[in-house]
C-alpha cells in the first residue's frame, strides 16, 4: 500500500509539504517518526483525514523544538503527557512521545513512561487504531500492524486489545459505539461482552471527562444511531438512570425533523435538550450534576424541562403574538427547538415554529437615540417605550419606522 500516495490524495498541499519536511528532519537526525492511529485507519478505509498524530520514539518535545526551528515555526503548547504542538504558518503539527500507560486505579488519568512504538501501539483502545506508518524510512513508509488492525478493518470489526480495556478507561465504552456507528462496523463479540460486563466502570469516570466523550457522540453526523446503540446496550442508563427513557423522544424528534425537512435543527445541543425533555426538574439536576455541566448546558437542560411544562398552557387561539413572545422570549434557543421537534401535536409545533422563524426576529425600527430625538426622556422611559413599540410590531399595529414615530408622538401627547 502506497501511503505517501494516500497522504498526497488526502492532505492539503501545504500540510503535506510540512509532513515531508518533518520526515526528512527525522531521517537526518535518526529519530524514528510515525503517523499512528486514526489517521492511518482513515487512510486505509478511504475516509477524510482530519488530524495527524505524529509519534516520536524518544522525546517529542525536543523533536518539536527542532522542527519548529528548522521550519521557522514555534512550539505553541506542551503537556504533562510528553506532547507538543508546533505551529508553522496556519498549520499545527502534533508530536507525541511513544509511551506506555499505567492506570493506578480504574478511571484515573494514566501514568506514562517513554517506550518503543510497538509498546505505544499496544496501549491503544482498539485494533483499528494500532497501526503506524514509519515516516523516517523514506517514501516506502512501511506499515506497522502488530495487532491485526488491517484484518479487523477488512472484517468491519471494533475489537479491544485486552479484556481489561474498558476497566482501565471506561470512556472507551462510548468511543467503541462511536467508531462502530461512524464506520458502519460491528463490535467484535468478545469486545461487546467486555463492554456490557464493565458498564459499571462508567462510574469511575469524572463528570468532565464523561461529558467531553458524550459530546463527541452528540457531534457525530449519525449521532442518533450512536445514541440508539447506547440505549440498546444499556450505556445511557449506566451513565445516569434518568437517561433510561430518552430514546423514544429522540426518535420522535428525528422522525418529525425528517418529515418537516428540519434535520438541520438537530444540532448537538438540541439533542442534549431532547435527552432532558422527559425529565422532571429533580432528574434534570441529577443529569447536570453527573456531567458537571457548564452553564450553557445547564441552561439548555433546565429551560427544556421548564418550557415543556409551560407549553400545555399556551395556545394561538387565546394568546396574541405579543403575549406569546412574552412567554417564550427568555427561553434558550436549543430548548425551543427541542420542544418544537418533540411536540406530540401539530398546534404546539406550529406555535414554536412561529416564534422561532418569525416573532423572535421582530424588533422596533426605532432605537433609543431615535426616541430621545423624538422627545422621550432619557432613562427608564426609553426602555419602556421600546417594549411598547415591540408589542405594537408583534401585534401588527405598526409596520414601518414612520408608524412607530407616529405612535411615539401619541405616547407623548397622552402623557402631557
Amino acid at each position: 500500500m502506497d501511503f505517501w500516495r494516500l497522504l498526497t490524495n488526502n492532505l492539503a498541499p501545504d500540510k503535506l509539504a510540512l509532513i515531508e519536511e518533518a520526515s526528512n528532519i527525522a531521517s537526518e537526525e535518526g529519530t524514528p517518526l510515525y503517523i499512528v492511529g486514526g489517521a492511518v485507519r482513515d487512510l486505509i478505509i478511504g475516509r477524510p483525514v482530519e488530524d495527524l498524530d505524529l509519534v516520536v520514539e524518544g522525546d517529542a518535545e525536543t523533536f518539536a523544538y527542532l522542527v519548529a526551528k528548522r521550519l521557522s515555526g514555534h512550539v505553541v503548547s506542551k503537556s504533562q503527557f510528553s506532547t507538543a504542538k508546533v505551529r508553522v504558518g496556519d498549520i499545527l503539527l502534533d508530536f507525541i512521545t511513544a509511551r506506555n500507560e499505567h492506570y493506578h486505579k480504574p478511571g484515573a488519568l494514566p501514568q506514562i513512561a517513554h517506550r518503543t512504538i510497538i509498546e505505544d501501539l499496544s496501549r491503544r483502545d482498539f485494533s483499528i487504531n494500532t497501526m503506524a506508518v514509519a515516516l523516517h524510512l523514506g517514501k516506502e513508509h512501511p506499515l506497522i500492524d502488530q495487532f491485526g488492525g488491517m484484518k479487523d478493518i477488512q472484517d468491519g470489526l471494533i475489537r479491544s486489545l485486552h479484556d481489561k480495556s474498558f476497566t482501565d478507561d471506561a470512556t472507551r465504552i462510548l468511543r467503541a459505539i462511536r467508531y462502530e456507528q461512524r464506520l458502519g462496523f460491528s463490535l467484535e463479540s468478545n469486545t461487546q461482552n467486555f463492554l456490557t460486563r464493565d458498564l459499571r466502570m462508567i462510574d469511575t469516570i469524572s463528570g468532565e471527562r464523561l461529558r467531553k466523550e458524550f459530546h463527541r457522540c452528540l457531534s457525530e453526523e449519525n449521532s442518533i444511531m450512536i445514541l440508539s446503540r447506547a440505549s440498546e446496550l444499556g450505556i445511557l442508563t449506566a451513565i445516569n438512570p434518568v437517561l433510561r427513557n430518552t430514546l423514544p423522544t429522540l426518535l420522535l424528534a428525528y422522525t418529525a425533523a425528517s418529515k418537516k425537512k428540519l434535520n438541520s435543527e438537530l444540532s448537538d445541543h438540541v439533542q442534549l435538550a431532547l435527552l432532558a425533555y422527559e425529565m422532571t426538574p429533580e432528574e434534570g439536576e441529577s443529569f447536570i450534576l453527573r456531567m458537571r455541566m457548564p452553564s450553557r448546558w445547564m441552561s439548555i437542560v433546565r429551560d427544556t424541562i421548564s418550557l415543556k411544562s409551560l407549553l400545555s398552557t399556551l395556545s394561538l387561539a387565546t394568546l396574541s403574538k405579543a403575549e406569546l413572545f412574552q412567554h417564550l422570549a427568555s427561553y434558550n434557543d436549543q430548548a425551543l427547538r427541542a420542544c418544537m421537534l418533540a411536540a406530540k401535536d401539530e398546534d404546539t409545533m406550529q406555535l414554536l415554529l412561529l416564534f422561532l422563524r418569525d416573532l423572535r426576529n421582530i424588533k422596533p425600527a426605532l432605537n433609543g437615540k431615535d426616541l430621545i430625538a423624538l422627545g422621550i426622556p432619557k432613562g427608564t422611559a426609553v426602555g419602556e417605550t421600546l417594549k411598547s413599540l415591540l408589542t405594537a410590531r408583534l401585534d401588527g399595529k405598526v409596520t414601518s419606522k414612520s408608524d412607530e414615530a407616529e405612535l411615539v408622538r401619541k405616547f407623548l401627547l397622552s402623557s402631557d
